[in-house]
Order: C-alpha cells, then sequence, then structure tokens
C-alpha cells in the first residue's frame, strides 16, 4: 500500500495534479452513488460494492503497486459507470428540480391573480369530490412545464378550469375520458393527453393504469402534480415528485392543489410532501 502511494505521487506535477483530480471526481461520484442507493433503499448494492472496495484495499498489501492501480482505477471506474446505468433518472430528476423557476404567489402574473388560481382550486375539488362519488374516474395534471408531445397527444382545450368541464371531459364512454386533462394556472389545455407509464413494481394492486401515468408524470416531471380519481373504488389520490398521497378529503386535497398552483410557500409544500419538494 505504501509503495501504491508513493507511486502515486512519484511523477511530475502535471501527472500528480491529474491523478488527484481524477480522485476527487471518483469520490464526489461514488458518494453520489451511495446517495441515490441509499435513497431507493437498494441497500445491497451499497454492501456489495462496500465489501468489494474493502477487498481492493487488502489486496494492495499483496499485489504489487504497478498492478494494483489497475485493477483501483477499473473498479472505481466500474462503479462509476454502473451508478450512472442505474441512477440516471433519479441524476436527471436532481438537475430538473435545480433548473425550474418554480411559481411562487410572487410570480402570478397580473391576468391570474390569487382569486382566479385560488377558484380554479375550489373548481378542480368540486369535480374531483363529484367524481368520486360516481366512481368517475378521473386524471388530472397540474403543471407549468410540460412536454409538447404530451400535450400534442391530447385535444387542445384552451378553456378556463370549471367543475363542469372537468367533469363533462371525463364522462364515460366520451371520446376524451381516458386520457389526462392538463392545466396551467387556471387554464384547461388539453385533455385526452396520453402519459408515460412508471415501470415500478412496488405498488398497489389496486392501482390502474391512471394510477401508473399518474406516477410516471410526475417522476418525470418532479414540478407537476397529478391528480387521481379511482374508478373501481372513488378514492382521491395525488402523485409529486414520485410520491404518493392517497384516500384524500377536501382539505388535504385544498392543500394540495394550493401548492402546485402556487398558492403555498415552501414549507406548506414540505409539509405535504417532505423536505425534497422544495
Amino acid at each position: 500500500m505504501l509503495e501504491l502511494l508513493k507511486d502515486f505521487f512519484a511523477s511530475d506535477a502535471g501527472t500528480v495534479i491529474a491523478r488527484i483530480v481524477f480522485a476527487i471526481v471518483a469520490v464526489l461520484i461514488y458518494f453520489l452513488f451511495f446517495y441515490y442507493a441509499k435513497k431507493r433503499n437498494l441497500h445491497i448494492i451499497i454492501y456489495v460494492s462496500a465489501a468489494a472496495i474493502m477487498a481492493m484495499f487488502l489486496l494492495a498489501f499483496v499485489v504489487p503497486a504497478g498492478e494494483i492501480s489497475f485493477y483501483v482505477y477499473f473498479a472505481l471506474g466500474f462503479l462509476c459507470v454502473l451508478g450512472l446505468l442505474l441512477f440516471i433518472q433519479d441524476i436527471n430528476r436532481h438537475f430538473f428540480r435545480l433548473s425550474l423557476k418554480r411559481k411562487k404567489f410572487k410570480d402570478i402574473p397580473d391576468h391570474y391573480g390569487s382569486e382566479d388560481l385560488s377558484r380554479s382550486a375550489s373548481e378542480i375539488v368540486r369535480a374531483c369530490l363529484r367524481l368520486s362519488k360516481t366512481n368517475t374516474g378521473a386524471l388530472i395534471i397540474i403543471a407549468n412545464h410540460m412536454s409538447d408531445t404530451i400535450v400534442d397527444s391530447g385535444i387542445k382545450v384552451n378553456a378556463e378550469v370549471t367543475g363542469e368541464l372537468l367533469e363533462t371531459l371525463f364522462f364515460p364512454k366520451t371520446p376524451l375520458h381516458d386520457g389526462a386533462v392538463i392545466i396551467t394556472s387556471n387554464k384547461i389545455m388539453a385533455a385526452g393527453c396520453y402519459l408515460p407509464l412508471t415501470q415500478a413494481t412496488n405498488l398497489p394492486r389496486e392501482f390502474g393504469t391512471r394510477h401508473r401515468a399518474a406516477i410516471g408524470v410526475s417522476t418525470a416531471y418532479p414540478d407537476c402534480t397529478a391528480i387521481v380519481v379511482s374508478e373501481e373504488t372513488g378514492i382521491i389520490s395525488a402523485m409529486h415528485d414520485g410520491k404518493i398521497k392517497r384516500y384524500l378529503d377536501t382539505q388535504q386535497l385544498q392543500a394540495i392543489l394550493d401548492c402546485s398552483l402556487g398558492l403555498a410557500d415552501d414549507s406548506a409544500e414540505a409539509r405535504i410532501w417532505g423536505e425534497e419538494a422544495k
């Protein structure tokens, strides 16, 4: 091991600096790898990686420095590539969240004042409660940023949010009732939209296509909020940044919509969804 350390620094200044930079980058990626593995409860990956690193450390005492350096670099490189392959979606979500210009109460345009947005939230609550009573399935997405591909997959509506319109759009056997409604501020932008489905396998068995679509879009777009009314049970659920809230009552649904429409501050959002929602 001492020979390896001596060999590491027994070079010209440029080579030593390059090696140090490489080591720093490798360590940073290594700890990011553990961070995301812990978040997804993949503890087995952490244990296996830690065992591999410990084995490399012990091997350094019996293998010549010139040979062990190859294995060390190979192991770190392998961990970095493995981490990127496993957690690329988590990393993308993190960068997406950091890059968002989140709409807050003070940023609401004049023509979408707090009263307009509050009325929209109330209309959505009213529609969801009525749909829940009749076990009518519904999927509503509230988002400030949404892919044109998703919006264009449905029918443009561009109408103000009203409970009656939402109930009509989700009325059974109508052409648009199976798709999602996309809402931005107090406008229904499109209806009958198709969303990406989550590939998660640890979801409740009663979750159908609407729930999987809601989780999928909230994972892909961390700033959006998806509201689902179950066609089988009438249960109202909400998804945000991959997190799920079920069995929502009027007050809970209203609070979630206030956050998604920018009528509440970060602390309210953190209380509902957790600290990472900020």
